[in-house]
């Protein structure tokens, strides 16, 4: 009788971090040859999925970069932070964060002073902090460039940086708290890192399946008569050495037999319904991954996930905005939280945050171009009864003296452009005078891209006072530019709405036979009340005239001369 032995495919132990210290060394690493990392990194460039999710949480933290409020009087500070946190290290910094809740970075002080004069990102995985002192703080960290090969690439110590330090080059660690680990932090997503080696070990099943053949197994028959089981075991091994894992997709039976007459013969064993135990793991591993990284809902990454949304922009949207909440913001804090702290070495004070993306509301494509014609039907009745409202100068009886593009810094403080009064087409205007009236052109280059709007208004060629523009300010001329991207909008200071590149001139007449030097500003300003050319926004202008005439000698009327 033959001696028949099944031999079972790899067993799986579940990789976890720990923290490896070598003898004699000063630093811990993150498993032997800091190979902890590599573990995460792998389950990062094969798994479909996980790489999925890990680059869209990327996009999602770094957004448009970093960005602060600040005052004019902080404008340097601003300037000083964009120097040094630039935008291709903060991506990488970022990157690294997202993959481990770790990162790494390198602060270089200036030859001359402490403050710093440069920030460069290290990769973490490259980075190993040193075992603590007897205080229980890590004083130093080491790089390496390999780890698994420290005679071509030694350790170097780094300090590590603290606020107020001397040292010229240090390197500052941001990372998130773990509760069973003191060097290192495990990524938050660790408990779905098995899913993520799920689907590549799928993967590389599949792809070994098909390249054998779609073969179901083997039956391996040795009939050389082998007796001694000494033998039998080695050569047990060196087959299972050879032969299991999923890169080698065939189960096998190995039976040794003392000649061909004896050879074991075994019906073929099916594995029923193959392809759904694939299809159910795969469906699994991304599911638990989901899980792992607190995903809302996989639409918003580009994974399409059954839900109980009655539209995919719907799910988008919600999912978008509970991501950027519970999971985003969190460690966009624990990043900006880092940067705050390093760049007080050079007393900035700013608070900094990363600029959001926008969420796009994903519409069907029939619902789009509804949309668009409504808007763009709303763009034409909005502009034929602004057009309505303006006239057409008779130059006949008026001069034109003054056209200057409107500065919206001193116009808006004088006009509110907030009520929705009556407009009457060519009435008098509540600053115009006898001899003069203030009136204002939609200006600008027309292109094939220009919204109708802005098309309208250009080629009707008439002029408008304050009050046609403030009537025309409860509607919406571009939708999704008002506040909240739905309310009405100021048509002065927005215009056309968007990427609109026009804007209002300013245009001042005044009457025939009025004898004025048009070539001065300050002659024109001699026959307009100097409250009226406040509202009407000569700021500058009476400035300039301020600066020539004694303090207190303007008179209390408001009128320079008549």
């Amino acid at each position: 009788m033959g001696d028949i032995r099944a031999i079972s495919l790899s067993s799986h132990l579940t990789k976890v971090f720990e923290e490896f210290k070598t003898s004699g060394k000063k630093y811990i690493l993150n498993g032997k040859n800091n190979s902890g990392y590599d573990y995460v990194i792998n389950r990062y460039k094969y798994s479909p999925t996980n790489s999925a999710i890990l680059d869209s949480y990327f996009s999602f933290i770094y957004g448009k970069g970093l960005t602060a409020s600040y005052s004019i009087d902080q404008a340097v500070q601003m300037a000083v932070i964009k120097k040094l946190f630039r935008k291709d290290e903060v991506r990488k910094i970022v990157k690294d964060f997202t993959l481990f809740r770790e990162a790494s970075f390198e602060i270089i002080l200036g030859k001359s002073g402490n403050e710093i004069a440069e920030i460069n990102h290290l990769p973490k995985h490259k980075v190993a902090p040193s075992e603590v002192d007897e205080f229980g703080e890590i004083n130093s960290y080491f790089y390496s460039y390999d780890w698994s090969d420290l005679r071509k690439y030694p350790a170097v110590e780094i300090p590590k940086f603290v606020q107020g330090t001397k040292e010229k080059r240090t390197v500052y660690v941001i990372s998130e708290y773990t509760i069973d680990n003191f060097y290192f932090a495990r990524p938050s997503y660790y408990s779905g890192l098995n899913y993520a080696e799920l689907e590549e070990q799928i993967s590389i099943y599949c792809i070994n399946h098909i390249k054998n053949g779609l073969s179901a197994g083997h039956i391996i028959n040795v009939n050389e008569g082998i007796i001694d089981d000494e033998v039998k075991d080695q050569f047990e091994k060196n087959i299972i050495k050879k032969w299991t894992g999923s890169e080698n997709a065939n189960k096998f039976i190995l039976s040794f037999n003392s000649n061909k007459e004896n050879a074991t013969t075994l019906e073929s064993v099916q594995v029923s319904d193959a392809h759904q135990q694939y299809q159910f793991l795969t469906e699994e591993a991304r599911k638990q991954l989901l899980v792992a990284h607190k995903a809302v809902s996989g639409a918003m990454l580009g994974i399409n996930t059954s839900s109980g949304f009655s539209s995919t922009a719907d799910e988008i949207e919600v999912a978008f905005n509970e991501t950027m909440l519970n999971v985003i913001k969190p460690m966009q804090d624990v990043l900006t939280d880092g940067f705050e702290y390093v760049l007080g070495q050079n007393n900035i004070t700013l608070q900094l945050e990363f600029e959001r993306l926008r969420a796009l509301k994903i519409e069907p494509l029939a619902t789009v171009k509804m949309a668009e014609q409504k808007k763009s039907n709303l763009d034409n009745e909005v502009a034929d009864g602004l057009i309505a409202l303006g006239e057409v100068v008779d130059l006949n009886e008026w001069d034109l003296v003054s056209e200057a593009v409107v500065c919206h810094d001193d116009d808006d403080k004088f006009y509110s452009f907030a009520s929705t009064g009556t407009a009457i087409p060519n009435a008098k205007s509540e600053n115009d005078s006898k001899d003069y009236k203030v009136r204002y052109k939609y200006n600008g280059v027309l292109s094939d891209n220009s919204r109708e709007f802005c098309v309208r208004m250009i080629n009707a060629g008439k002029v408008y006072r304050k009050e046609d523009l403030e009537s025309m300010n409860s509607l919406v001329v571009n939708e999704g530019w008002g506040e909240y991207g739905t309310e009405p909008y100021s048509i002065w200071k927005f215009k056309g709405g968007g990427a609109c590149r026009h804007n209002f001139v300013r245009q001042i007449y005044v009457s025939k036979g009025f004898k004025i030097d048009i070539n001065s500003p300050l002659a024109l300003l001699n026959m307009i009340n100097i409250n009226e050319a406040r509202r009407d926004g000569f700021n500058k202008e009476l400035n300039d005239l301020e600066a020539f005439v004694v303090p207190n000698t303007l008179p209390k009327n408001g009128f320079l001369h008549k």
